[in-house]
């Protein structure tokens, strides 16, 4: 049986820059926006974003989940018009199976999205696939169920045993996230079975369709917990602060 190879550890410092060059190569880049400085912003959105798009999220009940689906979408184009110097409004979004969207015209441009609380996190790569994840760990958020039904039994035995349980928590769970993002499984009724401990794990064969080893960072960013997985072949990981 061929196992899936995920190998994970975490980013202890992070360099946040804030000029890019906007040249892929191989790399896999990294955008962090805070929202509350582009609130400013919601009412100019239409110049850019398909009326689909806004129909799609205006729809929202809850303001700030709307208002975190609308800045993600516009700043994805926005950022991926630097990479691909064309302009943002050229761009026609599309869905696999999966729902993860993707250019249509640009199918070798790579992108992933998150967003959580008052961030969003955008991953972007030339070629290979990549998945983000961001999770405020929330204090008052009852975990346990989620604990049982989704973590290996080795991991809730990590999670339940640590000093700080919540932070591991949240440290699988977007790694199990940012992973099957990245591979383009999205969420399974298995996600026991994907473990994301620190280290190397093996992932069943029919969870794992991807031939190559892959491998997921973790950080944290105050009360905010961040995974990002990516193929093995990516070598440069960069960091950039809108």
């Amino acid at each position: 049986m061929i196992m899936g190879k995920v190998f994970c550890d975490q980013i202890r410092v992070i360099e946040w820059r804030k000029s890019c060059d906007y040249n892929l190569d191989n790399h896999f880049d990294i955008w962090r926006i805070y929202i509350p400085d582009h609130l400013d912003m919601l009412d100019h959105l239409s110049d850019t974003l398909s009326e689909e798009e806004l129909n799609r999220f205006n729809n929202y009940k809850d303001t700030e989940d709307r208002n975190r689906h609308l800045l993600a979408r516009y700043f994805v184009r926005k950022i991926s018009s630097d990479y691909l110097k064309v302009d943002p409004n050229s761009f026609e979004i599309d869905y696999l199976e999966n729902n993860k969207p993707y250019f249509k015209y640009y199918p070798h441009f790579n992108f992933n999205i998150s967003h959580s609380g008052d961030y969003i996190v955008i991953g972007f790569a030339n070629r290979w696939s990549v998945g983000v994840d961001i999770e405020f760990m929330n204090s008052q958020l009852d975990l346990y169920d989620m604990i049982i039904n989704c973590m290996s039994n080795y991991e809730i035995s990590m999670i339940l045993n640590s000093e700080a349980p919540r932070a591991v928590f949240f440290k699988h769970w977007t790694r199990k996230e940012s992973l099957l993002k990245g591979v383009g499984l999205g969420l399974t009724d298995r996600i026991k079975d994907v473990a994301c401990v620190d280290g190397l794990n093996l992932i069943p064969s029919d969870l794992s369709s991807f031939a190559s080893s892959w491998k997921i960072w973790s950080f944290e960013m105050g009360e905010y917990c961040v995974s990002i997985a990516h193929d093995s072949a990516v070598r440069i990981i960069r960091f950039y602060q809108l």
